[in-house]
């Protein structure tokens, strides 16, 4: 990770518990956030992820829609998942957000968040924005 992700997710790591679901839902309250703020330089497949995502965590989604968006994701990407070009690193950033923090492991997924976000060339003033307002840091 580039060095202020990796000092923005070791401020995150060490201040909040992960394991705590009430952590969890602020952490993918978090990116929710980030990500609406940069949904204009996402590409128009990625546009409406926060937005279900957000409607999941407000319980006006079902986790089956949340699902199809993700494997919606993941067909525009298919073949080139692993590319490291920037339009797939910011599909996988918006699919990281269709992830429930409370299966799995929540600080993985954390991590990968903050790493595609930086590989895919999103805004890291947002990405700081968002950090202070969700966690004072």
């Amino acid at each position: 990770m580039q060095m202020l992700n990796s000092r923005l997710f070791d401020a995150i790591a060490s201040a909040v518990d992960l394991d705590d679901p009430a952590e969890q839902l602020l952490a993918q309250r978090f990116m929710i956030e980030a990500i609406e703020r940069v949904t204009s330089q996402l590409p128009e497949v990625a546009k409406s992820a926060a937005a279900v995502a957000y409607r999941y965590i407000a319980g006006a989604a079902t986790a089956e829609e949340v699902i199809r968006e993700r494997v919606r994701l993941w067909r525009a990407i298919e073949g080139r998942d692993q590319s490291d070009a920037p339009d797939v690193l910011k599909i996988r950033t918006a699919i990281c957000v269709l992830h429930p923090m409370d299966i799995g492991a929540p600080a993985e997924t954390l991590e990968y968040f903050f790493y595609f976000w930086q590989q895919g060339g999103l805004s890291q003033a947002e990405l700081k924005a968002a950090v202070q307002n969700n966690y004072g840091i």
